[in-house]
């Protein structure tokens, strides 16, 4: 067991910020309230130098309930410095659309950050988030203020390629609790699939819900724990509002965009 803890750390001392050209592709279904979604996110991660690197994330999908029937689809971008045996530390942009109710936007811009200790890893961020759309009834236009975004998660690994989460974030007042599992099938080939669900608890109650299958892409074979601090960091933290959970708890932010009372978009 000890060899096992030590092992990632040990192996990461001189590696660089990106272990070459990788990224992984992601199948998730996901809910919250009487609103599904089904989606597929992605990301590509490119060294630049031996100490940075780049990742561009996607992802598009459609939701099914009290908005009807509608299209979804994101994008996102990180610049960060990188040590795989200590942390990181970067930028991250991302946007996200909803076609319902006239178009319902969400903008969001922060400072991602992770330290590692072995089996442990403890991640933060802070930014801010924005978010415009339509009135239901109306083609009127309205915003939202701009929110303050804080978040921080916790990760321990138990087994190099088991990873268990516990996270929290706050954003304009709003408090959300999360936990999250992903469990990586071994793999002696350059693509890696893995298993993973996650889950939100709102402030009021209300649960974002998901899970899904992952397939890693790229580099040499190596475990989960690797495979989060040598190839690509977590899709779109700032957009999940701190969850881990990229644009499928984005998408469960938009739902919540909505209105006081069943009017989906309805301002009054």
């Amino acid at each position: 067991m000890a060899l096992l803890v030590a092992s990632p750390a040990a192996a990461q001392q001189t590696l660089p910020a990106v272990d070459g050209p990788s990224g992984k592709m992601m199948f998730i279904h996901g809910g919250t309230g009487g609103d599904n979604w089904t989606g597929l996110e992605g990301a590509v991660t490119l060294p630049l130098g031996q100490r940075f690197g780049l990742q561009l994330d996607g992802a598009a999908g459609g939701l099914d309930g009290s908005l009807g029937k509608s299209a979804f689809y994101g994008t996102g971008a990180h610049l960060f410095w990188r040590d795989p045996s200590t942390g990181m530390v970067g930028v991250e942009a991302g946007y996200a659309r909803l076609d319902a109710g006239g178009g319902i936007n969400t903008y969001s811009l922060g400072i991602e950050a992770e330290r590692y200790w072995n089996a442990i890893t403890l991640a933060g961020l802070v930014g801010l988030t924005d978010a415009s759309g339509a009135t239901y009834a109306t083609a009127l236009r309205h915003d939202l203020s701009t929110h303050f975004v804080a978040g921080a998660s916790l990760t321990w690994y138990p087994d190099d390629n088991l990873a268990l989460t516990a996270s929290g974030a706050v954003s304009g007042g709003h408090v959300v609790a999360g936990i999250g599992v992903e469990w990586a099938l071994t793999s002696t080939s350059s693509a890696q699939p893995s298993l993973f669900a996650r889950a939100a608890l709102h402030q009021g109650g209300d649960v974002t819900a998901l899970a899904g299958l992952s397939i890693y892409f790229g580099g040499q074979p190596k475990p989960l724990i690797r495979r989060h601090r040598e190839d690509d960091p977590t899709i779109g933290n700032v957009m999940g509002a701190g969850i881990k959970g990229g644009i499928g708890f984005t998408i469960g932010a938009i739902c919540k965009f909505r209105a006081h009372g069943d009017d989906p978009c309805h301002r009054p």
